[in-house]
């Protein structure tokens, strides 16, 4: 027999409570997925910031090393080619590198032939033997003993005969070989010239064209690198590559790379004239003063990258993009009697 005092819940005030719990987990979990959207949204900006600080510190690296190991007598060697993309579609740029402990020699040209360079022998080379078994070596800034003018078969580097304008890259087909004595002593430099290249021609573009002039101080150096820069539209990477063959992704989530070119010159009244362009050197774009302008007046880049977050379509609502925009001067291209200084 059940005790009077004996009670339970009715069937409303459990409906009641199902309903209570059921709004409370149903707003539970709508903060937890607003946060877990949150997340996912900062995790993506976060991924897109960390790509866009990658290309940032790279490409800021490799532009202001341009031109690094690759001395001139007289003026300004442009070390930077590029390829300006058409219809707003992204640009592409090289920079040219010798090696800095290297020693850079100078071009007899009334010896220099077809397949044939000849320079004269650098104070800071070491020669021991003689004839064909010459051995040529420098000592790097490490402190160890490296071979110059070997054959690529043996010592795989490329070297670089440029003026301040141009430049052809090739490898060589046989060991340098000494000939002449005393003031009228040369080492003559062997190649093949199906591999006398010059590095636009490689890189795809018109600008820079041509071989450089060899009658009028041309010099000749151990190539380091040869860093590339363009994007992929496809897959939104900025690819690099140290060899015109082999790419590699350097940043995701990059959807535009564009590079402008800061000009400066002095003109025949000492003024300073100055003037941004797209295409340095093409013959067409002229400076204030009515002159064309040249790749070898460069004095800084201005990067534009145009990064968004990887993987995500525009119509995605976690989707987020930002633009930034830097310029950055390349160290080795204001040499002391370059056209472009500020100042005397």
């Amino acid at each position: 027999m059940r005790s009077n005092t004996e009670k339970g819940f009715s069937l409303l005030e459990l409906l009641v409570a199902a309903a209570l719990t059921v709004g409370l987990l149903g707003g539970a979990f709508a903060l937890v997925n607003r946060n877990q959207q949150v997340f996912v949204t900062e995790s993506g900006v976060t991924d897109m910031n960390q790509n866009v600080r990658t290309a940032v510190d790279l490409l800021t690296r490799d532009i202001q090393c341009a031109g690094m190991g690759l001395p001139v007598g007289a003026g300004n060697f442009a070390a930077i080619y590029y390829k300006n993309g058409a219809n707003n579609t992204p640009d592409s740029i090289i920079m040219l590198n010798g090696d800095p402990s290297a020693p850079f020699a100078t071009i007899d040209s009334n010896l220099t032939t077809g397949t044939e360079i000849a320079v004269s022998t650098p104070s800071d080379v070491v020669r021991t033997g003689s004839g064909s078994s010459t051995q040529f070596t420098y000592t790097s800034y490490d402190k160890k003993t490296k071979p110059l003018y070997k054959a690529y078969s043996s010592d795989p580097r490329l070297y670089m005969v440029y003026d301040d304008t141009r430049a052809m890259l090739f490898p060589l087909q046989s060991n340098g070989i000494v000939t002449g004595e005393g003031a009228s002593e040369r080492i003559k430099l062997q190649y093949d010239s199906s591999k006398y290249k010059n590095p636009a021609s490689l890189f795809g573009t018109t600008i820079g064209l041509g071989e450089p002039n060899y009658s009028d101080g041309a010099n000749v150096a151990v190539i380091e690198s040869t860093v590339a820069y363009r994007l992929d539209t496809n897959t939104g990477e900025l690819l690099r590559s140290d060899d015109f063959q082999n790419w590699y992704a350097v940043a995701r989530g990059i959807i535009d790379f564009q590079v402008r070119y800061r000009i400066l010159r002095r003109t025949e009244d000492n003024a300073i004239e100055e003037t941004i362009t797209d295409t340095p050197g093409d013959g067409v774009d002229k400076g204030p003063s009515g002159e064309l302008t040249s790749r070898r007046d460069i004095h800084s880049l201005i990067i534009t990258l145009i990064a968004a977050t990887p993987d995500l379509p525009a119509n995605n609502p976690k989707y987020r993009r930002v633009t930034q925009k830097f310029e950055i001067a390349p160290r080795n291209l204001n040499l002391a009697n370059n056209n472009n200084v500020r100042s005397k």
